[in-house]
This record gives structure tokens, sequence and C-alpha cells, in this order.
């Protein structure tokens, strides 16, 4: 999630776990050693874009290496901390801050490696959004609250009151899944694999995509916490088999590595890119969730197989897209403008000298 929610949740763990007397101590040790997991954006090279990737949400996010980060944690605090608490404490207070990062990430969408290095599997429970402001605001108030009374129990209330929302989030989960199978048996779909994410800032309106055949499906549903129930039916696109080779590409190039690492990474949930047909992007998210128009992507050029493929982002928001999100945010009637279906799209003509057209 955000690092103001990491922050604040990792202040609330720590404090939770100590004494009265030692409670703005572990607040900031806890919330400052929340911080340092997202250090991972560190790693990267420009030389192989897609190594970032591999390595977000990676071991630094794993519950085995909560010890080492709350170590460091108390290591950079300790100049502050000395004469508040003894190392141990510290060290301590920094466990129980570092803890929250992995959970926390992996209630999430994206895919947290939890139980690395005994499994590559990203756990992601796709619950709430990155940026969830109930959740930042019950956990600052409750926080406040804890420092200013000088009581944890203010803190554990936080935790609780948080649970508490997260449960709605799970039930709001659990009925955009029921929407989504029975939208699909509607149509006929054979729902292989079903991806239910929350879209941005909010738990009412939810993004469903599933593999159904060789097509990907993606539909917006509003279960709602208020109003009608609706569904905005979505893009159909064709998803990439790493399996089969890519035209003018061998799939032993650094370039035909690169893809089946990129599908890999993306759940096989690959693309073409609709508005960008050079590109093969991540079909799972979109801006606007009932369409294909993947948020990053990976650019194919035979011309340059011997190097690695870049990797780009797409985030073209305006107020047209803002519009259709509020469009169905406040479960109004029709399906909003909906973009061209990467279905349509043809296999990406990977010409000689070919530019990659992106925005």
């Amino acid at each position: 999630m955000d690092p103001v929610t990491h922050a604040l949740l990792g202040s609330t763990t720590a404090v939770w776990f100590t004494s009265r007397q030692r409670l703005v101590t572990a607040a900031v040790v806890g919330g400052c050693a929340a911080l340092l997991a997202d250090l991972d954006v560190l790693i990267h090279s420009s030389q192989d874009p897609l190594l970032q990737l591999e390595f977000h949400r990676q071991f630094t996010h794993a519950l085995i290496f909560t010890p080492v980060g709350g170590l460091v944690a108390a290591l950079l605090l300790w100049w502050w901390a000395r004469g508040r608490a003894t190392f141990r404490q510290t060290w301590v207070m920094g466990c129980w801050g570092y803890a929250t990062a992995g959970p926390l990430d992996a209630c999430t969408s994206y895919g947290t490696q939890l139980l690395w290095p005994f499994s590559d599997l990203r756990i992601a429970w796709s619950l709430v959004p990155v940026v969830e402001p109930v959740t930042t605001v019950l956990l600052a108030v409750f926080l406040a609250l804890a420092v200013v009374r000088h009581h944890t129990r203010w803190a554990m209330a936080g935790g609780v009151a948080m649970l508490a929302w997260f449960g709605v989030a799970w039930f709001q989960h659990q009925r955009a899944s029921d929407m989504a199978m029975v939208w699909a048996q509607q149509r006929g779909d054979r729902v292989e694999v079903l991806h239910i994410k929350p879209t941005m800032m909010n738990l009412v309106l939810w993004r469903a995509v599933y593999k159904t055949g060789p097509d990907i499906q993606s539909v917006a549903l509003r279960p709602g916490l208020w109003g009608e129930a609706r569904v905005y039916p979505g893009a159909r696109a064709r998803w990439i088999d790493a399996a089969q080779p890519v035209p003018g590409i061998s799939m032993e190039s650094v370039l035909g590595r690169d893809v089946r690492r990129f599908v890999r990474l993306s759940d096989d949930f690959v693309v073409i890119h609709p508005r960008h047909p050079e590109v093969l992007g991540d079909g799972r998210y979109a801006l606007l969730p009932h369409t294909i128009d993947p948020l990053w992507g990976i650019t194919l050029d035979p011309d340059h197989s011997g190097r690695h493929a870049p990797f780009d982002s797409f985030r073209a928001w305006g107020p047209e897209t803002a519009g259709v999100l509020l469009h169905m945010l406040l479960g109004r009637e029709g399906v909003p403008g909906l973009s061209r279906s990467a279905a349509d799209a043809q296999p990406p003509t990977l010409n000689s000298g070919s530019s990659s057209g992106r925005s």
C-alpha cells in the first residue's frame, strides 16, 4: 500500500506490543521499519528493465526477512532511540513494524512473495487498493489517540478497526466474485482463471478479468455499499501463450527470454496492447475496470532481439477517464465509453526499423 498507511500500521503494531513508557519510541521505530521493505525499488538495472519487476515485493517483503529488517531499523535509529530503550527493545520494535509490510501489501492486488525463499508464489488477496483512505484514516485517528492519551489500548482498537474494515472489503470481494461468475455463465463463458480486483481508492467498484478459452474477458462490477448492484460489460482480448513463438523473434534470444519472463510475472494474463500493437501488456490491470488497456508492458523489437525489452507504463489519466469511472462508481445505467477491444487487434507486426509510437 501507500507509504503513509505502511508507516501508520507499523507504528500501531509496534505500540500494540510495547509498554506505555516506550509508546512514542515504538511508534517512531515501528513506523520507520515498516517503510524499509519498499526499498526494493532501488533494485534496478538500466540494461535489464524487468529486473525491478522481478524483485518488486520479493525478498524484502518475505516474512523470514523480518528479523533482518528489524535489525536494520534498529541500527539506523539507535542514535535516537538510545536512552529511550535498549538495543534489544529497539530491535523488537523494528521487527513488529517491519513484519506488517509484507502482509499489508498482500492485501492489495499485485502479489507479494511472503513465503520466499520457500515458495515463489505471489500472494494477492485483492481486498483493498494500493491507496485506500478509510484504512489510512482509521489507523491515523487511533494512533493519535494512543499517543495523546498515552495508552496502548487505543493502538489495539485501531488494529481491530482496520481488521473490521478489511472484513467489509472481503465481503465486497466475495460479492463481486459471485456477480462475475453469474455474468460469465449467462454469457456462456467457462471461467478458467478469475481475478477480482478493487479499483482506485474505494471498495464500491471492482474489476473482474478472467480467462475463457483463448480469450481474456474484463467486466466492471458494482456490488455497492449502497444503491443497486450493476454490471458493466467490458472488453475481450486474446491472451498470449508463452509456449507459442512470437513472429520474428527467436524465443532463445534475450528478447524471447524476456517475453517468457514477462508472461510469468503477469500470471499468464498477457495481451497485445490495443493502442500499441508492438507492446505486450499485463491484462490484469487497467485504469478503467471494464477495459483491457494494460497499465504497463514490454515493447517487442525483433531488430534488436539481442537486447532486453524496454518496459513502459501507460497511464493516460484525464477528465474523460475520471468521468467514466465516476459514472460507474455512482451506479448509473448504461455502459460508459469502452476502448477498442484488444480482441480486434491483429498479432503485432514487427517490421524492421518500426518505431514504438509510445506515449
